[in-house]
């Protein structure tokens, strides 16, 4: 599968979403996202974002798991499993984040569902994702436990209301991962 659409998002919107919690609330169906930044116990070195999530496109509905791994500046790499199926796609933004590339593989009944019915709902949910982050944050409470590992549980932060209307296919987890590394690139260069 390979597509490009157009994204149109203040900067404010992306780096809001470089936030774990902010992130959560913003992805339609979201359950968990829990950020590693891959250092101590093990870890590879590699910061990754670990998503659950309910996703529907067409008939195939379902949880999904995955793992979303910066590859640079502009792109990250999903790669998970659930009910839904299995993907492992690669997410590039262009330099000045008006177009998002998605490209990769999708398995299982995800891809009974045909790649233009794909590509629509990945269109859609990174217009819903960056609408929901560039609203103004809702106060969550931080957990004082919490270094190197954060794990944010959305029953807190998503009404009820807003998790059982209509999600669509992974790409709020696509757009989150590339979103979140792309805040992230934002917010540096807002610092120098």
């Amino acid at each position: 599968m390979r597509t490009t659409f157009p994204v149109d998002a203040p900067p404010a919107a992306w780096a809001a979403l470089a936030d774990p919690t902010r992130l959560a609330a913003a992805l339609p169906g979201c359950r968990s996202v829990t950020r590693d930044d891959g250092g101590e116990g093990g870890g590879s070195g590699v910061a990754s974002l670990h998503v659950v999530t309910e996703v529907a496109v067409a008939s195939v509905r379902g949880l999904w798991a995955g793992t979303v791994v910066r590859l640079g500046a502009d792109a990250v790499r999903v790669r998970g499993s659930g009910l839904p199926g299995t993907v492992d796609l690669v997410v590039r933004a262009d330099p000045d984040r008006t177009a998002v590339t998605v490209e990769g593989s999708v398995e299982g009944p995800l891809a009974t569902v045909g790649s233009s019915v794909l590509a629509a709902a990945l269109r859609r949910t990174a217009e819903d994702l960056l609408a929901a982050a560039a609203a103004p944050a809702a106060a969550v409470p931080a957990d004082p436990g919490t270094t190197g590992n954060l794990t944010v549980d959305v029953a807190d932060t998503q009404p009820d209301v807003r998790r059982r209307r209509r999600l669509w296919v992974l790409a709020g987890a696509l757009v989150l991962g590339g979103a979140a590394a792309l805040g992230r690139r934002l917010v540096r260069r807002g610092a120098a």
